[in-house]
């Protein structure tokens, strides 16, 4: 056979088994829309059995959840954020219990074993209370929540934010009286040295189907659901070290509840 001809004819077999190819992923990916969409139908008519409706505009099926992870503390973040407070550096001092202070001309920073800490200004002015709060979580890996300053007084709240995954009980609050810092207290924590851990990885649909057995069972009262978002609690105790742990938190027209990815409990807000 004459080197062009069969040159052709190879040319064709590839464009064949190309066109072959991508008929495949057409059909994947139609059975795969097919199948969300069905998935959906059924939750939706699940949900519409026991008289609560779902927010079909907002509620987002496919994403997915985070990965559970444990978390080491980290004396040197404390010392930083000590350091920002106080506007100096201090040497920490452990108190037993695992509590360690920080004290400075401006007051006293207290950290705790299991992520929280409280700092006591001793008459600190702030020029701009809210540059104050902005630069602190900019350093820190805090969002705004809500801001409430005016004329130097207020309050100001953050959260903190791992991997674009909200940390929902790890937060910060400040209190501001005529431009002087009054009281700031939340929680801390590092991802320095986090590992995961293994879980089951419940999807949102598991998550809702979860959450409505439980409310049937249950009795609360609850007519909406109207978002189910992928979270992380910051959870610590004497016994297990700091831990973020990946949950579902569905939202509805009366309270907060969030669905454990491995475990499948369900607490509320």
């Amino acid at each position: 056979m004459e080197p062009r001809r069969l040159k052709t004819i190879t040319i064709l077999i590839l464009a064949m088994l190309n066109i072959a190819l991508l008929m495949l992923l057409f059909h994947f990916l139609y059975q795969r829309t097919r199948s969300e969409q069905s998935l959906r139908e059924q939750l939706f008519a699940l949900y519409d059995s026991s008289s609560i409706s779902l927010s079909e505009e907002d509620l987002s099926l496919d994403q997915a959840a985070p990965s559970s992870l444990t978390l080491s503390r980290d004396l040197e973040l404390e010392a930083q954020i000590a350091a920002f407070l106080l506007e100096e550096t201090a040497e920490g001092v452990h108190q037993g219990g695992g509590i360690y202070t920080y004290t400075g001309r401006y007051g006293t920073v207290s950290f705790r074993s299991n992520g929280s800490f409280d700092y006591a200004p001793s008459a600190q002015s702030v020029s701009s209370p809210a540059d104050f709060c902005e630069s602190f979580c900019e350093t820190f890996g805090y969002e705004e929540a809500q801001s409430d300053l005016s004329g130097g007084s207020g309050s100001f709240s953050a959260q903190r934010w791992v991997d674009g995954t909200l940390v929902y009980n790890c937060t910060l609050s400040f209190l501001f009286e005529r431009g002087r810092l009054v009281s700031l207290s939340g929680s801390c924590l590092s991802t320095a040295d986090s590992s995961l851990l293994p879980d089951n990885r419940f999807t949102a649909v598991d998550a809702l189907v979860k959450f409505l057995d439980f409310r049937n069972s249950s009795g609360i009262v609850c007519n909406t659901v109207t978002d189910v978002t992928p979270v992380y609690e910051l959870q610590a105790t004497t016994a297990l070290p700091l831990q973020l742990t990946a949950k579902w938190q569905v939202s509805t027209d009366t309270y907060q509840y969030y669905v454990d990815c491995s475990t499948g409990d369900i607490t509320r807000s």
